[in-house]
């Protein structure tokens, strides 16, 4: 997604916690002459909520009002993608979108935002058995 919103936005910050993933989509962004995406490498050492809510993954998604959040990627052993899309709130523009991929596993963000509308966008997914869905949050 970093790649697809940089050929398509003013500029693109990417948050990752996976350095090879990092890696990866920096390679990329290089070799397509793309400049306009600032992918950043912040590692967690998740323990617990706590210490997730004062990690520097977060603290970099709360660094400025943006218009568009994807909230997408690693999965941990606890239940971190509702905090992401918390903090998204936060700092989503009016007339903004959050896009949470995944969106089957944490449907209780359906009913408990502060969004105008939300689109749920259901299919058959790649990566499981079954019926996947991605919503979009419209502010």
């Amino acid at each position: 997604s970093t790649w697809f919103f940089a050929q398509h936005c003013k500029s693109v910050t990417s948050v990752e916690d996976n350095a090879h993933w990092c890696e990866i989509v920096a390679a990329k962004l290089a070799r397509r002459g793309i400049e306009n995406a600032d992918v950043r490498y912040q590692p967690v050492a998740f323990t617990g909520e706590e210490e997730f809510l004062a990690s520097d993954y977060l603290k970099a998604v709360r660094q400025s009002i943006v218009d568009v959040i994807v909230v997408d990627g690693t999965e941990w052993t606890a239940n971190v993608r509702p905090i992401c899309f918390r903090a998204a709130e936060e700092q989503i523009a009016a007339g903004g979108i959050i896009v949470v991929d995944d969106s089957w596993r944490y449907r209780e963000l359906r009913q408990a935002n502060r969004a105008h509308g939300v689109n749920i966008f259901e299919s058959v997914g790649p990566g499981r058995f079954g019926v996947t869905s991605t919503d979009v949050y419209f502010y």
